[in-house]
């Protein structure tokens, strides 16, 4: 602990690491190469006896014990992007539309508004797809362990885009790790909700290629969690929700969780006030005065939702034995 609070270490050389990277925390360097090897599809052999000692002067002694520690550590091959442009930034001319809402186009007029809504909707991901489990031949377990693939993936995209939020990275580690384990499953939701309005039948959008009645929920063991995240699509459907307004509220989603700053309250008030003043400006350029309230009143029903997401995924592991992975695990653990 020291004046500028609490150091956290990457966890594959001991350097101060700069943030959470592919489902740990590393530093820069280690992020850097656990991306160039993924993305290189690089195999490594070690001189010695695969027993290389890694530290921060010698992390760059061996590059297959390195590799090693950085999967023993935790790093995740599926959170490594793997349409990058080269030097990390992804040229937004290549996104057609954002991961919430397909089909919607960015069009110059689209984006000449609010600078901070803009940058939200160029930086939405692009929507993932669920991943088929075929392991077991019982439906409703496939189905769970589907489900349970997709959120440890779009939890590991959740966390890269968070680094997106105009103010995001202005915060330090220690209160950018209690904002995303506080608020990442408000901030999924908002956008299974918006998937989820108009869909047949009464089905919750997990995924396009994921979509489950409250009979496939039931027999999942997932019923209250369908019936609340019904509840909260057609609170949204009744609000008429524009694009811009769904992913600025899934970023005061996670600005607004009810985790305590720890480390420097000023500037998460600092964060959370550039969202808010970016929605009120965007809601007065439409004429609608008190809309940023009413939106913000949707947050409590939100945040009631994610918990009960939460709690219903670590009772189905405790109970049922559902695998989960150790990331997130950790962050059900802390929502709950």
């Amino acid at each position: 602990m020291g004046a500028a609070g609490p150091k956290r270490l990457c966890l594959v050389c001991g350097d101060f690491a700069s943030g959470y990277h592919y489902g740990v925390a590393s530093c820069e360097a280690c992020k850097a190469f656990f991306k160039r090897t993924i993305q290189g599809n690089i195999e490594y052999s070690c001189p010695v006896m695969n027993e290389c000692e890694i530290t921060k002067r010698r992390r760059k002694s061996c590059q297959a014990c390195r590799f090693q520690k950085c999967l023993q550590a935790g790093m995740m091959r599926e959170g490594v992007r793997m349409d990058r442009v080269r030097g990390g930034r992804q040229k937004y001319k290549r996104r057609a539309e954002t991961g919430l809402i397909p089909g919607f186009s960015l069009t110059p007029a689209r984006l000449s508004g609010n600078k901070v809504i803009s940058h939200l909707l160029l930086t939405e991901p692009a929507p993932l797809a669920a991943t088929q489990d075929d392991s077991t031949n019982d439906s409703s377990l496939r189905t769970l362990l589907t489900l349970c693939d997709l959120l440890n993936r779009e939890l590991l995209v959740l966390i890269g885009w968070a680094k997106q939020i105009p103010g995001f990275s202005g915060l330090s580690l220690v209160d950018q790790m209690s904002l995303l384990q506080s608020g990442w499953m408000e901030a999924l939701l908002v956008g299974v909700a918006w998937r989820s309005q108009g869909v047949a039948g009464e089905e919750v959008a997990f995924a396009g290629n994921l979509r489950l009645g409250a009979g496939q929920c039931q027999a999942a063991g997932l019923a209250d969690l369908y019936e609340a995240l019904r509840h909260l699509t057609a609170k949204y459907q009744a609000m008429d929700l524009s694009p811009e307004e769904v992913v600025t509220l899934k970023a005061m989603a996670l600005a607004n969780s009810d985790a305590e700053p720890v480390d420097c309250p000023d500037s998460v008030q600092r964060f959370q006030d550039g969202l808010h003043e970016a929605l009120q400006e965007y809601e007065s350029s439409r004429g609608e005065r008190h809309r940023a309230g009413r939106l913000l009143m949707s947050l409590p029903l939100l945040r009631q939702t994610a918990d009960r997401a939460a709690q219903a995924f670590l009772r189905l592991h405790r109970h049922r034995r559902i695998p989960l992975h150790k990331l997130l695990l950790e962050m059900l653990d802390a929502k709950a």
